[in-house]
């Protein structure tokens, strides 16, 4: 079957070349082959905000469009219509697409990739798509690709997956005669603010934020928190609670902390939050499990070090390291944000003024010029 599969592909590629002048899909005539030429195109969820495509920066359709950037794509063909996996020949290592690069110079454009693949007469095809594009680290196993968190957060990447299952060049005219991609942000996202205390205004008192550590214990450095790497498995659903593996990563030595904040920012009442480029791109973790003694569990502790300064002269600034464990269990797709408030002032009140009481013996009235205490002349 794999055999007349292509040689059908071979001949209907020689058809194209002859009226065509090139691969591109933008240069198929309406009277070609252009339905028969498979294509793509790509949309993504609402995204929590829209930023510039460097690495450690959320990625929106938007950010995919250009050169060198763009999706991978894996498809698999099976002879049935739609069954999968119907005889041992055609299992999903039978590929026809192999981290093909799909890529939109400019917006408006099509997304194109080369050379093209042409859909077959009979059977279905799986496709499994991936962003950003990885052309020298991204190997498929079955349908699961490795992926491994930087710890270097300005070369962590907001991994997308996308898949779309059986499909032939009859069900897709509903889609414009395209395989049509909807990405899902496959990691969870932290970022965070940091503000004062009721968000006050103080006189001749300057809060320098020195360092946020996320560490698995309030001291940072004796166990690990975060998963440093695993797999995905691009053929299921978001949501699936086998996502994702994470047996790679197991023990402490295999996870990793983040020092967020590295360096001193001044914070005053309108409060300072993350960069576009400092999100934090995790993979999902639950941290909100109790610890027991038969049991050890991921644990995740924020750890904040801070500095007031006075502007008086006299008193010496005061350095303040501060934790608090994270209870959370961090979801696929989600986005958190850590609103750190630093700066507890130290305030007074009068309770009360204590009322004057007599002597709990009875002596608090003292008689003077009676018959036994008579005044003396």
């Amino acid at each position: 079957m794999y055999k007349k599969f292509f040689m059908g592909i071979a001949a209907m590629a020689a058809l194209t070349l002859v009226s065509c002048s090139s691969d591109d899909l933008n240069s198929l005539s309406d009277n070609s082959s252009k339905n028969e030429a498979i294509s793509f195109d790509g949309y993504l969820g609402r995204s929590t905000v829209a930023v510039n495509g460097t690495r450690g920066s959320v990625e929106t359709k938007k950010t995919l469009i250009g050169e060198g950037k763009g999706f991978g794509v894996f498809g698999y063909y099976n002879s049935s219509a739609t069954d999968h996996n119907s005889t041992p020949d055609q299992s999903f290592n039978a590929n026809l697409f192999t981290n093909e690069h799909v890529t939109c110079l400019s917006e408006g454009a099509n997304w194109t990739y080369s050379p093209l693949k042409f859909w077959p007469t009979q059977g279905h095809i799986d496709f499994l798509a991936y962003a950003p594009y990885d052309g020298t680290n991204t190997t498929l196993t079955g349908t699961s690709i490795n992926f491994e968190v930087s710890k270097t957060i300005a070369n962590q990447k907001d991994l997308l997956w996308a898949n779309a299952e059986n499909k032939t060049k009859d069900n897709i005219s509903s889609t414009g005669n395209k395989v049509k991609f909807h990405f899902y942000h496959a990691l969870s996202r932290l970022g965070y603010t940091v503000k004062l205390f009721e968000n006050k205004t103080y006189n001749n008192v300057t809060f320098t934020l020195n360092k946020i550590t996320l560490a698995g214990s309030s001291d940072g450095t004796s166990k690990n928190a975060f998963y440093t790497k695993g797999t995905i498995d691009l053929s299921k659903a978001p949501g699936s609670g086998d996502l994702w593996n994470t047996s790679s990563s197991s023990t402490n030595e295999a996870k990793q902390n983040f020092p967020w904040v590295s360096s001193d920012k001044q914070v005053d009442n309108t409060g300072i939050k993350n960069a576009e480029t400092d999100y934090l791109f995790v993979i999902p973790q639950d941290f909100s499990q109790d610890k027991t003694e038969e049991h050890d569990v991921d644990e995740l502790y924020v750890i904040v070090e801070y500095t007031i300064s006075y502007g008086d002269g006299t008193t010496q600034p005061v350095k303040n390291t501060v934790y608090k464990q994270i209870k959370k269990k961090f979801l696929q797709g989600k986005a958190y944000t850590l609103n750190l408030t630093i700066g507890l002032p130290i305030e007074f009140d009068v309770e009360v003024v204590e009322d004057w009481k007599a002597p709990e013996d009875g002596t608090g009235d003292i008689n003077i010029g009676s018959n036994d205490t008579p005044w003396e002349r």
